[in-house]
């Protein structure tokens, strides 16, 4: 795959859990487990974007949705190889303009502090207090 090949997006593209589980697992730096994606986000999510460089899965990213105002973006997942590419504020872009379209009024991100920079960047974001427990 060439590094420079521009990922192709989709919303709501039909997805294979197990290329998801294999995705998340090394963006995550965790264990491949396999999870039921597809049912999870059939239930659960406003939608998803997917993105591809020829045909293989590259970059990963959820909206939830509360089924009213509010959404929440999770799971953004870029393959390491293709990190610091830009990949990643595009599946975030294109999240947004997904969610433009929708009943949802609010979009919420949680992130790790050193995914600051990256998350507030374009003016996208505003920082707000949350609070968070660990289950």
């Amino acid at each position: 795959m060439d590094p420079r090949e521009q990922p192709q997006l989709a919303w709501r593209e039909e997805i294979d859990d197990a290329e998801v589980s294999v995705l998340h697992a090394a963006a995550f730096d965790h264990a491949v487990e396999h999870e039921p994606w597809g049912e999870r986000l059939e239930r659960h999510s406003l939608g998803w974007v997917t993105a591809r460089c020829g045909g293989e899965l590259v970059g990963f990213c959820n909206v939830v949705s509360d089924g009213g105002r509010h959404a929440f973006l999770v799971d953004t997942a870029v393959r390491p190889d293709r990190q610091g590419t830009g990949i990643g504020r595009e599946l975030v872009h294109r999240a947004i303009e997904e969610c433009r379209a929708s009943p949802a009024r609010w979009l919420h991100v949680d992130f790790e502090i050193d995914l600051g920079p990256f998350s507030m960047t374009d003016g996208l974001f505003r920082r707000s207090t949350a609070g968070i427990l660990e289950l």
